[in-house]
């Protein structure tokens, strides 16, 4: 019997290694970003253009720990008349210290989702209302995350006053080596 209990804390233990090392896969190298675009469907993006990238660099060992568990870059290339943007430029991903006591720390967002965690983000223009960030570890090696702010509901007389719109946007994104390009 002390022998077969012996066993089960082994396994237990091996088990909460192995988890561990499950998330921990998904850690970027000093030399390697996550990068992907936002989704184009107009049904997964409001308040941002088409032609937005995402680069996340990620210390996943981090996300329920105690400091910040990466940064994140956005880039919109020029077009006609707008110029180049970050609304992100390299901003860490900040914990909400009190999520961590409500159910939403345990966020499930369906299959495909491994792990999803809820973090703040301050845009590169300090002027501009701070985002959401939802980032989910999927099982296909890859990280989304949505990027949400409800902003101030303008009209077209009458537009939100800049930085202060609605946001969301779903970014899927990959592990590459460099820096995305941007």
């Amino acid at each position: 019997m002390l022998r077969s209990s012996a066993r089960l804390v082994a396994l237990g233990l091996a088990v909460i290694g192995m988890g561990c090392t499950e998330i921990d896969r998904y850690s970027t190298a000093p030399s390697e970003s996550y990068c992907g675009a936002v989704t184009l469907s107009s049904n997964f993006r409001t308040g941002l253009s088409p032609r937005v990238q995402m680069r996340l660099q990620l210390d996943a060992a981090e996300l329920d720990g105690e400091v910040s568990p990466g940064v994140v870059w956005t880039f919109e290339a020029a077009a006609g008349d707008q110029p180049e943007r970050r609304l992100l430029d390299r901003a860490p991903l900040r914990r909400i210290p009190k999520i961590a006591n409500d159910p939403l720390s345990q966020l499930e967002l369906g299959d495909g989702r491994d792990h999803s965690r809820i973090f703040a983000l301050t845009p590169a223009d300090a002027q501009e209302d701070s985002l959401l960030a939802v980032v989910s570890l999927r099982s296909d090696e890859g990280v989304e995350v949505r990027l949400v702010r409800p902003g101030l509901a303008g009209t077209a007389s009458k537009p939100a006053p800049p930085g202060r719109s609605p946001v969301f946007g779903l970014f899927t994104l990959y592990r590459q080596l460099g820096t995305c390009g941007f």
